[in-house]
């Protein structure tokens, strides 16, 4: 009677539990960049909140090396909604540089390959969903 009376609290316990995030995988491949110096820096966001331009709110970031002009960030992402900003810095101070009008000079791109109008891209446009099974987005590194 005591052993059946723990398993049904057990039981009641286990269906009552929040569920785990399902793991879906995201896999960032980018190409296009004119040097393998410096540094690629990741940053993904969860929502609107801070992207393109403050890492400090992105849900992960992340550092990579440039090889042959490609490179690559592997992340363990539960499935949901995202979106992601790329800064190559070339000269690896950890910043986009710019002129003084704000115009990029290292190379630069966002999920899906979005582009802005007079700015950064927006999230709406550079959003994209991470699966079950994984999701792998490419990009292109553009300069001006």
């Amino acid at each position: 009677m005591l052993a059946q009376s723990l398993i049904t609290s057990i039981l009641a316990l286990l269906a009552t539990a929040a569920p785990a995030e399902a793991e879906g995988g995201l896999s960032i491949r980018m190409s296009g960049f004119r040097s393998d110096a410096g540094q690629v820096l990741v940053a993904v966001y969860r929502g609107p909140d801070g992207f393109p331009s403050d890492p400090g709110k992105a849900w992960q970031t992340a550092v990579a090396k440039v090889a042959n002009g490609k490179a690559q960030v592997d992340l363990a992402a539960p499935v949901g909604e995202y979106a992601f900003a790329v800064v190559h810095d070339e000269n690896g101070n950890n910043a986009m540089d710019t002129t003084w009008v704000g115009i990029p000079k290292e190379g630069f791109a966002a999920s899906n390959n979005a582009k802005g109008r007079f700015g950064p891209p927006k999230y709406r446009d550079a959003k994209f969903s991470v699966a079950a099974g994984g999701t792998v987005q490419r990009v292109t590194i553009q300069y001006l």
